[in-house]
């Protein structure tokens, strides 16, 4: 005898509480007993920076109101926000004068994916990037230190970023440092970095960075570049001769921000979903995951 509809309805709502509720348990466990290392790059990652100050990028960020110059059109739907802010970068030429040089934009989706992720796990900052220009950002990205718990690893500190790539025993087993050279065995040593290991994540656009962990730790992540940011922030044509063309022209450049924007945000979305899948899988070796990612991208972590 089948059961009626209303029944095998009520019995697959209560079967995806149980997997719900089953999952968000075993995740919470994960996160607090054996958290996920998630290491984020900055720079095209999870923002960008432009140099010099930007004359055409003030239509729609956060500090500015007016998107359009106003006018009904402009009130139904506006281009999206993007955060940003103004640093002094002393990689290019500036004067004791000089109030500002570079202007940053942070991913959108980027700070909410980083909340995130630091519930799942211990976040760490991995840059190429010297330490004033990262220390500027993270006074503005994490001003109390919340998000990023781990470590923050930058050219100045460690210069063999530049060259090497990003090894994550400088952190995860000390495979940098020759501190632990009284003990243990060399064989010791490599397999407590496999173990360490097997719960470390790296997020870059760079694929070269992967090669210290022969890109077993890796995810490459689509690079957030000048020419995205500018998808998504608006320019809207003032200066059409007719106003119904203009307003409609304006229109379907806000839509395109839109499309760009939600674009951004579904990178970072995708980058919260590896972290949860890394943090839940079975077998507790995240770049089991790695693997995956990449063969689902067609292998974009080869070189």
């Amino acid at each position: 005898m089948t059961a009626p509809p209303q029944q095998l309805l009520q019995l697959a709502r209560r079967a995806s509480t149980i997997s719900i509720t089953s999952l968000t348990g075993w995740t919470s466990y994960k996160a607090n007993t054996d958290p996920l290392h998630i290491f984020w790059d900055l720079d095209h990652t999870i923002l960008c920076s432009v140099t010099p100050l930007p004359s055409d990028h003030t239509a729609n960020d956060e500090k500015h109101n007016d998107t359009n110059g106003g006018g009904e059109e402009s009130s139904l739907i506006k281009p999206p926000t993007i955060h940003h802010f103004d640093q002094i970068d002393d990689d290019f030429p500036y004067t004791p004068l000089t109030v500002a040089n570079t202007r940053t934009y942070f991913r959108p989706g980027a700070k909410v994916a980083l909340w995130l992720c630091s519930k799942l796990g211990i976040c760490h900052v991995y840059t190429a990037a010297q330490e004033s220009y990262t220390m500027n950002i993270l006074n503005e990205l994490d001003p109390n230190k919340e998000v990023f718990r781990g470590v923050v690893l930058h050219r100045t500190g460690y210069p063999r970023i530049v060259r090497d790539g990003k090894d994550l025993t400088v952190v995860m087993g000390g495979g940098a440092s020759n501190d632990d050279d009284n003990g243990g065995s060399n064989t010791d040593k490599k397999e407590s970095n496999d173990i360490r290991l097997k719960r470390a994540i790296l997020f870059d656009d760079k694929v070269s960075n992967f090669k210290p962990q022969k890109y077993e730790n890796g995810v490459s992540v689509l690079p957030f570049s000048e020419e995205r940011l500018n998808k998504c922030l608006s320019s809207t044509n003032k200066n059409s001769s007719s106003s119904s063309s203009s307003s409609n022209e304006n229109y379907h450049c806000v839509m395109d921000n839109w499309t760009a924007y939600l674009q951004e945000v579904k990178e970072m979305a995708r980058l919260v979903g590896i972290s949860v899948w890394g943090t839940v899988h079975l077998s507790g070796d995240v770049r089991k995951v790695v693997d995956w990612v990449r063969k689902l991208n067609g292998g974009d972590n080869e070189v």
